[in-house]
């Protein structure tokens, strides 16, 4: 009777540790990436420029600083391809395009800056973000652009207000996702610690119609997104610098609970990765793949990766704005 108990025990136990081990070889584990470096040169270097946004137009990838300053930068998918396919290692020159906008500073009282730009056929969507001491609002704008020589022009008009869910200084909505006739809208802070229930706007083309999707909560920043594949999910920008703490609140890490960490990012309180989406429902929720991790250069240098493009099926584009100082880096990082 004894031995039969002893057996009856060690069965459970392996059983137990059968489920636990199907689980855990089922869950992906998060892999840090090495990012390749592409040289850039001309005024995209100087990181003052602050790439907050890019984007695919056809075979060129358009660039947004954030500054009013009357043009955008674009790069041929052929000058990438040399660079990340072949054996090119010249610097790159991305060409100045014309970005024919209002006096934003006059027109807009509290205009801060462009977060977010994204195309949909000839039509180009973009994001501004307003600033006032005690409060935070945003402006979705429309225009177009030109197919030859790629001028973007955007007619006073066009200008749609969408508030922001809670006040965070010099946060706003900073990535934009079309999906079909409708742009996605995605707050900067969507932590459980600063909004109880985090939603992304579903906007119309004529920014009339503008509907609530909940969204997936997850601490730290949230910048630029790619556009949605075919399964309509699409992936965004996760980064924090310490020096947030105070302002972002971060709790709990669920993903690096679930998924793990890449081994730059076991030693830092640092967090520079690519986390996945889907819209499905009417909803925004994150999916089962585990997060991408842009592999720390330093303990000391944060990169505020501020611009995100899918490179095809085999990684990403991905940009920095003005930290760290003094250069504009631009990368490659590969999904596998």
């Amino acid at each position: 009777m004894q031995n039969d108990k002893i057996k009856m025990i060690k069965m459970k136990i392996y059983f137990v540790l059968l489920i636990f081990l199907m689980f855990s070889c089922s869950t992906e584990q998060t892999i840090e990436r090495t990012p390749k470096l592409l040289k850039i040169g001309g005024l995209i270097k100087n990181s003052d420029e602050e790439i907050s946004g890019m984007d695919w137009y056809n075979d060129n990838l358009i660039l947004l600083p954030e500054n009013l300053n009357g043009y955008v930068f674009a790069i041929k998918k052929s000058e990438l391809d040399s660079r990340i396919n072949g054996n090119d290692t010249t610097t790159i020159f991305p060409k100045q395009i014309k970005f024919n906008t209002p006096n934003y500073s006059e027109l807009v009282p509290g205009f801060d800056s462009f977060e977010a730009i994204a195309f949909r056929g000839y039509e180009v969507y973009l994001t501004i973000e307003i600033r006032f001491a005690d409060s935070m609002s945003c402006l979705l704008a429309r225009g177009h652009i030109d197919e030859k020589t790629l001028e973007i022009t955007v007619p006073e008009q066009n200008l749609t207000v969408i508030d922001v869910p809670t006040y965070v200084d010099n946060m706003s909505y900073e990535s934009l996702v079309i999906d079909k006739d409708r742009v996605i809208a995605i707050f900067e802070a969507n932590g459980d610690s600063l909004i109880k229930d985090p939603y992304a706007l579903s906007i119309n083309s004529s920014g009339n119609d503008i509907i609530k999707y909940p969204f997936s909560s997850i601490n730290y920043r949230m910048a630029d997104a790619t556009r949605i594949d075919k399964n309509n999910r699409f992936w965004v920008i996760n980064y924090f610098f310490p020096g947030d703490r105070k302002v972002l609140k971060p709790s709990h890490d669920i993903l690096a609970s679930k998924y793990g960490n890449g081994p730059s990012h076991s030693n830092s309180s640092r967090v520079e990765r690519l986390i996945e989406y889907e819209i499905k429902n009417g909803k925004v929720s994150l999916t089962k793949s585990a997060p991408i991790e842009i592999e720390l250069e330093d303990e000391k240098i944060s990169r505020k990766w501020e611009a995100l493009a899918r490179y095809g099926n085999e990684g990403f584009l991905v940009a920095t704005d003005k930290y760290p100082k003094p250069h504009t880096l631009l990368a490659f990082l590969p999904n596998k």
